[in-house]
This record gives C-alpha cells, structure tokens and sequence, in this order.
C-alpha cells in the first residue's frame, strides 16, 4: 500500500465533500453514541438497546389485531413534532389521541398512491420532522397499478395485477429516504403485515412480510409484535351477549432483526385500550376502575 497517495486521496476527497467525508475511528467526525430516544416503555427500551435509534427505519409487524397501530400512535405521541400517513385510510382520531397526541402536535397526510407516502416522507424529513410513521407497507401500492385495476373497474373487465408493485417502489425510493433522514435525525416508523408463505414446507417461519427485501435490508429495527392474551373483566352491558369484557391486550414485542442493539429480545406490554401501555402493576388497578365504573353505568352488580 503506498501511503502518501492514500492519505493524498483522504485529502482531496475531504476538500472536495467536505470535512469528515472519509475519516478513521479516532477522528471527531466519528459518530461516538447513536443518538436514540426513548418509547416511554421501559421494557420495549430495554430490548431494543436504550431506546429508539434517531435518523433509522424502524418496522413492526405482526398479525391483525396484535397492536401495530396502538404501538404506533404510542411513538408518534412521544414527540413535539410528528407527521402519520395512514395510506390504508384507518386513522383513528380519538384513539390518537389518548396515546398523547394532540392538535398542533400531530399531522396526519393520507396518501392516495405509494409515491405520495415517499415523497412526504423525504419532504417532511428536510424539515427535521422527529418522527413518520405510515400505515402500511402493503397499501403502498404504485399509482401505475391502482389506475390499471381502476381503468379495468370502469370497462367491467379483467386487469392482471403486477405482483411485487410495492417492493419495487420501496427499492427506489427507499436509498433516498435513508439519506434524507440521516441527516436530520428523522425517525421513519414503517407498519407492516405478515402473509402465509406461498410453498411452506412445514418447518421454519410460515409467514412473511410485504415489501421484498430491500425494506427488511434497510431497516435497522424489526419489531414483530402479537396479542399474548386479552385483558378482561366481566361484562354486564345488556347490549352485549359476551361473558366477557375486553379492556385491552398484552402485547408481546419480539426483535427479529436489529443493526442498533442484540437480536431477539422479548418482552410484554399490558395496553389498556381507553387509557394507553401501562405497567403490569398498574393493569390490576385499571381493571378495577373500569369494573366500578360499569357499576355506576349499569347499576348492577359486578361479580370479580
């Protein structure tokens, strides 16, 4: 190795893109301590390395009904500034709002093609934006494909649909993204959905992920959530024939992949749906708050 032109090409590469372009592990252009913020949730910050990392892709994922968006009003709630894109159409204003999101606060953009999220997401990340999160992959469907099916709608016939529309598109834009919010910090919070593997053969993971590879290569977190168990209390509202009142869910939060902290931490999240994540200790207390309150609704008693 001939030094001098290696340290001569050090130089001119600094002089021409700036002060720290290339630099060695010692130097102050070093980034010494990935910034990271925290969730609020002790347990989720544990396993996750300290707290969410600032400027990465981050995924959660799981099955319907496990608490992807719960866990996502809950990220967007914990910042000044925050911008949501619920592509599938599901916003949910009042639920929001108890996760600690409020006017002024949260922005919600809805996006009508796969590109519009994208463009958003690097328009909003130059703005400093600390937080977007978008709600889902599988909605982000490329303009291209939603007007053929709508061109095929208007003539009543039949439109072979591209497989693959999304993954393509993330493989696009998805460098971009990656730039824009590395420099200003921006934490992209992407929800996603699991499918059945098409020729599983028994063992191993029996479902996947939309949006191909380049999404799971990008993200420097992938948390796989799902519903542990119901929290209950007896149900005494005429109306509803069930034995059972559901209040909220434990939330068990798996990390399957991660560049930022060790893999495949574990841990449990009780979630009370009218009040937010609490603790385990705190989730007896809420049971029992709700149990009065249907008492004074109801009028009757409630058995425990």
């Amino acid at each position: 190795m001939d030094r001098k032109k290696f340290d001569l090409l050090v130089h001119d590469i600094n002089k021409k893109e700036g002060e720290g372009a290339v630099y060695s592990v010692d130097s102050p252009h070093a980034v010494l301590k990935m910034p990271r913020w925290s969730t609020g949730i002790a347990d989720l910050d544990a396993i996750i390395g300290g707290g969410m990392p600032a400027g990465r892709i981050i995924e959660i994922y799981g099955a319907e009904g496990s608490g992807k968006t719960t866990l996502l009003y809950h990220l967007l709630g914990a910042h000044e500034a925050a911008l949501d894109i619920p592509i599938e159409g599901t916003f949910d204003m009042e639920r929001a709002k108890i996760f600690g999101n409020r006017d002024g606060q949260l922005y919600v953009y809805r996006a009508k093609y796969g590109e519009d999220a994208c463009n958003k997401m690097v328009q909003f990340a130059r703005t400093g934006i600390p937080i977007i999160g978008v709600d889902s992959v599988p909605s982000m469907l490329p303009r291209e494909d939603i007007d053929k099916i709508i061109k095929a709608s208007q003539k009543d016939s039949i439109e072979e649909f591209r497989i693959g529309g999304v993954a393509r598109l993330l493989t696009r834009y998805l460098p971009v993204i990656e730039e824009h919010i590395d420099i200003s910090g921006t934490t992209v919070v992407l929800i996603n959905q699991i499918r059945d593997k098409i020729g599983g053969m028994g063992f191993g993971e029996q479902t996947v992920t939309t949006g191909g590879h380049k999404l799971k290569h990008a993200c420097s977190l992938r948390i796989q959530v799902a519903r542990r168990a119901w929290i209950e209390v007896p149900n005494k509202n005429p109306s509803n024939s069930a034995e059972k009142e559901k209040i909220g869910l434990i939330m068990k939060c798996k990390v399957t992949k991660s560049k930022v902290c060790n893999p495949l931490g574990e841990c449990e999240l009780p979630v009370i749906f009218d009040t937010g994540f609490v603790s385990f200790a705190e989730t007896e207390t809420h049971r029992q708050r709700i149990m009065q309150e249907n008492r004074e609704k109801y009028g009757k008693k409630v058995v425990e």
